[in-house]
């Protein structure tokens, strides 16, 4: 991990705990794919009512080393990753996920 990228916490609310988890779960195993960089693009955004496809991101399009990890805490998930410029497409990502708001925290 490039110890000179600052941590960024994005995190969203979403309309209850039950989404929220799914949210989370569905961040995680994008995260996965992303660094795995096999096969298609899975379909983990669909039941969220957004297309994947149009976030069939590689490891070139993102500017970390370590997948970030989410979690849900009651509605809300938190997604930490060490990063410069993703954070804010993440941010992006998870009001398309349905957040009614999101936040960008920095350490």
């Amino acid at each position: 991990m490039d110890e000179t990228l600052p941590v960024v916490e994005v995190s969203g609310i979403f309309a209850d705990e039950i989404v929220a988890g799914e949210v989370a779960d569905a961040l995680n195993r994008w995260f996965k794919w992303i660094l795995s960089e096999e096969g298609g693009v899975p379909d983990m955004f669909e039941p969220l009512g957004v297309d994947g496809a149009d976030w069939a991101w590689s490891v070139e399009d993102v500017d970390w080393t370590l997948g970030p990890h989410a979690r849900a805490l009651g509605p809300e998930v938190r997604v930490s990753v060490q990063t410069q410029e993703t954070y804010r497409l993440l941010s992006g990502l998870l009001r398309q996920l349905g957040a009614s708001s999101a936040r960008i925290h920095r350490e």
